[in-house]
């Protein structure tokens, strides 16, 4: 016989009546899990078709519980490689954020380096301007007093143009 054939048969045979306190649920379709409280303890006192009956519904269950599984299994590693994904994207920008800070701590320490320099620099310029003045005042004088002024501008000078300032 063919399957068809043998499937013809089977559905062809009437339901039988199940025994008192057994219910067969036969409005379930075979895409759905059914409990295993659904199907009889024990068996042994079931006719064949009966038995058939849970077997096949058993087995559909049974399928459907295992695409879920395997379903459930491929979402799960889906989700840990993206969760591994998302870790990585964030430890690499953490790394590039904290490459970032220092960068930006670095460029503040030189930019405070420089405004020391800025001032350095102005405080040179406006010492090395009076001195200029000073010795403006100097050389119009006349006398002893002129030349120790004189001397005195020049030690004055010799220290700002080595670094030391003086007021």
């Amino acid at each position: 016989m063919t399957d068809a054939e043998q499937q013809e048969l089977t559905l062809s045979l009437p339901t039988p009546d199940p025994k008192p306190g057994i219910e067969v649920d036969n409005r379930r379709t075979g895409n759905e899990a059914r409990s295993s409280a659904e199907f009889p303890r024990d068996p042994s006192g079931l006719p064949r078709e009966l038995l058939e009956q849970h077997y096949l519904a058993m087995r559909r269950s049974h399928v459907f519980l295992s695409r879920s599984r395997g379903q459930l299994q491929r979402r799960t590693q889906e989700g840990r490689a993206s969760r591994e994904h998302l870790l990585a994207t964030l430890r690499n920008t953490e790394a590039r954020l904290m490459a970032l800070g220092q960068e930006k701590a670095e460029a503040l320490a030189i930019a405070k380096d420089m405004h020391r320099e800025l001032e350095l620099f102005e405080e040179k310029q406006l010492a090395l301007d009076k001195l200029l003045d000073d010795f403006d005042a100097a050389k119009d004088e006349a006398g002893f007093w002129s030349i120790i002024r004189l001397t005195e501008l020049l030690q004055r000078m010799r220290q700002l143009l080595r670094g030391r300032s003086r007021n």
